[in-house]
This record gives C-alpha cells, sequence and structure tokens, in this order.
C-alpha cells in the first residue's frame, strides 16, 4: 500500500480489529468505484521495512498490515486510519516517510 495516497482512502476505510504490531482495515464497496484508490491499495513497491507484511483481501473488503512497533507506534497507525486532522496525517506521513524510508 502506498502510505502517501492514505488521505485520498480516508473516506473509504474503518479499523475492524487492532492489536499492537497487526491491524486490519475494512474498505467500503463504493472503493470499487474508484480506480485509482483502488491501485493505490495495491501498490507494495514503498513498503518501509517496519511494515512487515501487507495483505490485501478483497473478498473480505480488508487489508491487513504488521508492523513492527519499535520502528511505528499503534497510535500513529489508528491515526492515519481514523484520525479526522487532515494536516496531523500529513505530518504523520511525511516523518514516517523521513524515518523509515531513508
Amino acid at each position: 500500500m502506498n502510505f502517501h495516497k492514505l488521505i485520498d482512502l480516508e473516506n473509504y476505510l474503518d479499523v475492524a480489529h487492532h492489536v499492537p504490531g497487526r491491524i486490519r482495515v475494512k474498505f467500503s464497496p463504493m472503493i470499487l468505484t474508484k480506480p485509482a484508490a483502488l491501485a493505490a491499495m495495491k501498490e507494495h513497491r514503498e513498503l518501509p521495512k517496519a511494515i512487515l507484511a501487507a495483505r490485501v483481501n478483497m473478498t473480505a473488503r480488508s487489508v491487513v498490515i504488521e508492523y513492527d512497533t519499535e520502528e511505528i507506534s499503534p497510535e500513529i497507525i489508528e491515526e492515519l486510519i481514523q484520525g479526522k486532522d487532515k494536516s496531523k496525517k500529513v505530518e504523520i506521513i511525511t516523518g514516517l516517510y523521513g524515518k523509515l524510508m531513508n
């Protein structure tokens, strides 16, 4: 998943289950009408090492992301998915990108 595009997907995502290190995000069937959003979910080339796995299950309309809690705090993951402040999301993504991709 391209984490820079999470903000574009926020209206389609909801956390179904989250324990530190693993989060399951459900996505709305409406995402299927947005080819660009769907493509962003399937894109895996930008995953940093802190993201251990990311699996999309189209049948269940969910994405499971496993991550290293030493590198990414569970609170940050929740804020990215469920937070309402877009400027804070941009700040988080920029910080994570700088920390994890360099």
